[in-house]
């Protein structure tokens, strides 16, 4: 047989053999890149359990940002509340600074009909010495007064009757309690001085302890102090000062009008003589 030139059984065998090998070879490299490339795989995800533990961190998260924005926003609320009721209070407080500085010593006039009605001469000179004497009544539980400065009755202003006193709500708390009714006469001002059936409107409430006391001239020791009771028919005068101590606090108001001059003088000689 004769053999084809250029071409040999070997050579192609080897070819082959070669191809083979190299197939092997690429087959080994490849796996190991397949096992990294499925190990980074596994890596890059997230499993079930990292999952309920995320969530878990972010619910504690959000739950202690909620309550912290919950306790913020109650404590704004009650300070804004605190704010109201003190700037409440403050007003009230000027109020009764307000008011009482606008005490009017109103001296009822007896009128002609009264005095025909009285036949004896004493009778009419007791009411003309009546007529005299400053609407004040004031103890260290209470006062009635006469003002130009209402408080429920600025609408329609004029003299005003106004009694204080310790009143008590429903729920058993006692607070400063104030009552007003339009001057009328001496009978409106006598009719002020019990306690009024209706519940009085409250100036200062929550309170333990309450405690009115006049300052003014005493004739018998002839010095200015302190009293625990200031009756106009008794001193023929008006306080120069009034102070309301509740709880811990006080107000003090100084008394702009007064009953003085040469009437105080010849009341106060009528007064010391009649003792």
């Amino acid at each position: 047989m004769k053999r084809v030139p250029g071409s040999s059984s070997t050579p192609r065998s080897a070819v082959s053999s070669q191809r083979s090998a190299v197939c092997g070879l690429w087959s080994v490299v490849r796996r190991p890149r397949s096992v990294v490339s499925g190990q980074l795989s596994a890596v890059s995800g997230f499993t079930l359990l990292e999952l309920i533990v995320a969530f878990t961190i972010f619910g504690l998260m959000a739950g202690i940002m909620f309550s912290s924005f919950r306790m913020g926003l109650s404590s704004y609320e009650k300070s804004q509340d605190r704010l109201d009721v003190e700037a409440r209070r403050r007003v009230l407080q000027d109020h009764i600074k307000r008011q009482i500085g606008s005490l009017f010593p109103v001296r009822p006039s007896a009128s002609f009909l009264e005095l025909q009605e009285l036949n004896d001469q004493g009778e009419q000179q007791q009411a003309r010495l009546f007529a005299q004497v400053p609407l004040f009544s004031g103890t260290s539980d209470s006062m009635t007064f006469t003002t130009v400065a209402p408080l429920m009755l600025h609408e329609n202003p004029g003299l005003t009757i106004v009694h204080y006193e310790r009143a008590q709500d429903e729920q058993g708390n006692y607070y400063l309690g104030a009552t007003e009714a339009r001057y009328l006469g001496l009978t409106s001002f006598m009719s002020m001085l019990d306690s009024s059936p209706e519940p009085p409107f409250p100036l200062i409430e929550n309170i333990v302890d309450l405690r009115f006391q006049y300052y003014g001239y005493d004739p018998q020791s002839e010095s200015y102090q302190w009293f625990d009771s200031w009756f106009g028919e008794e001193v023929l005068a008006v306080p120069q000062a009034i102070r309301i101590d509740y709880d811990e606090n006080h107000i003090l108001v100084p008394i702009n009008a007064s009953f003085s001059g040469g009437q105080l003088r010849q009341a106060m000689q009528r007064f010391t003589q009649g003792r």
